[in-house]
């Protein structure tokens, strides 16, 4: 039993078509296939009255691409509408396939800014899409202007071929054509800065703006005070702040500083924002950071105990000066025992000692004194210790070997997973007295710790210094 052929009334163009299925006749040439579809301009889609068609130019006396770029036909947008660019495409099922990137590269997220390009090269204006040799889409993109976009072009920035394309306007513009951008950027710049493909157009903007439009662009980010803190604390927008922080004078610099403190603590602890805080106390400084500075010294032991804000205060001791500095490190030491056996504010800690600043590390062992055994058994705490006896001078260091010899379980320390490597480091810096002490109570727990894990590792070394020293 034959089956009825499925029958349409019209194409896609709206061409009366009798069968999609009707009988094809395998003999017949391409071009004889192609003569029987209906593809004259009378069958194509009606593009709005005073536009002109395929193979006419963009000329128009009403700036056609402002009333094209708000034309919203089937609810489509500007990129897979059925209306060209005045381009003759011809019969081109990929009318965009110029402008589009076929691939996406991908790489690790640690938020590195060199791999944050890496992911998003699809976007940036430097990609192979503006690299490569195709003098057809220089030509195409060439025949756009931004005058002629007016009205669209925020709407076009978020697109990713849109972007593409505002970006190499802007490449080639003249000030007053940046004006015309700056000027419909100014009241979405925060939703921009957070948009995927949107951030790339305000990091061009930037680079082309001259100083007056730099204050604009900035006047109008933080005039709402919640706008700049929500950029920084997203993935695309702390990219996109660092940009603009890198091309503006002091003076705007610290528009944005004083911006920022509100939100400062917040931003320090944030995955995304702490980038930014980072950026500011790297890069600037410390009378231009002193409200960054402030609040985070209002905060520290939370900030220091945190993944991204122990990052955060390792920056503020290295880079900060003055009054404040003092400050924040005297808030450091006083919490010092607690830092040491926190997972991320050891590390805070770590790279006080790190510095070479004797007076800071004589503060610090001073303020640990008494702690030094228990802290050895703790995972992240020994690695504190280690550090006091390899940064600290001989009398410092003698100090606390003799403190972990005279403490009361002395001889758990030899086979303790953590504590062995603090007594390693031990024998290692350890002279005089403090060094006979420590081999005397490691001579006298030597049975014990031939069948202790980490007691070999002990013996290992003390006999390898050992026999070092007869040598010699």
């Amino acid at each position: 039993m034959d089956h009825p052929r499925r029958t349409h009334k019209f194409l896609a163009n709206g061409c009366p078509f009798q069968s999609v299925f009707a009988p094809i006749d395998v003999d017949r040439s391409l071009p004889e296939m192609f003569s029987m579809l209906n593809l004259s301009p009378e069958g194509r889609r009606s593009i709005p009255s005073g536009y002109s068609c395929a193979g006419e130019g963009l000329g128009h006396s009403n700036l056609g691409f402002n009333r094209f770029l708000n034309y919203d036909h089937e609810q489509q947008n500007l990129f897979s509408s059925g209306f060209d660019f005045g381009f003759d495409y011809g019969f081109d099922f990929d009318r965009m396939g110029c402008l589009e990137s076929k691939k996406v590269f991908y790489s690790n997220p640690q938020f590195k800014i060199d791999d944050y390009e890496k992911q998003n090269v699809c976007c940036s204006s430097s990609s192979s899409f503006y690299n490569n040799n195709n003098n057809t889409n220089n030509q195409n993109v060439g025949l756009l202007s931004v005058w002629s976009l007016r009205g669209g072009i925020c709407k076009m920035a978020k697109d990713q071929n849109g972007c593409r394309i505002l970006q190499a306007m802007l490449e080639r513009s003249t000030m007053e054509e940046v004006e015309v951008v700056l000027c419909e950027v100014l009241s979405f710049v925060a939703d921009l800065m957070k948009d995927q493909f949107g951030n790339y157009l305000v990091q061009k903007l930037v680079t082309m703006c001259n100083d007056g439009q730099k204050l604009r662009l900035v006047l109008s980010l933080i005039e709402t005070p919640t706008d700049i803190i929500l950029v920084c604390m997203n993935p695309h927008g702390t990219r996109a702040l660092q940009t603009l922080l890198e091309s503006l004078n002091p003076n705007q610099v610290r528009l944005v500083v004083k911006a920022l403190y509100r939100g400062a603590a917040t931003l320090a602890v944030d995955p995304n924002g702490h980038h930014v805080i980072q950026y500011c106390l790297i890069n600037f400084h410390s009378d231009i950071n002193k409200p960054i500075l402030t609040e985070i010294a209002n905060k520290c032991y939370k900030i220091a105990t945190d993944r991204s804000g122990c990052c955060v205060l390792q920056a503020c001791v290295e880079h900060s000066r003055g009054e404040l500095r003092t400050r924040i490190i005297a808030e450091i030491i006083a919490k010092a025992v607690h830092l040491a056996e926190d997972p991320f504010g050891n590390y805070v800690l770590q790279h006080m000692l790190g510095l070479d600043i004797p007076e800071l590390t004589e503060l610090l062992v001073r303020q640990l004194k008494g702690s030094f055994a228990a802290l050895s058994c703790n995972k992240y705490a020994s690695n504190v210790v280690e550090k006091c006896l390899n940064e600290s001078g001989e009398e410092m260091s003698t100090r606390i070997v003799m403190e972990l010899v005279r403490s009361p379980n002395a001889s758990m320390l030899l086979v303790d997973p953590y504590a062995n490597f603090v007594i390693q480091s031990a024998l290692k810096v350890s002279t005089g007295l403090a060094h006979d002490c420590l081999c005397g109570l490691i001579s006298k727990n030597m049975s014990s710790m031939r069948t202790n894990l980490y007691g070999k590792k002990i013996l290992e070394r003390f006999e390898k210094k050992r026999v070092n020293f007869a040598c010699s």
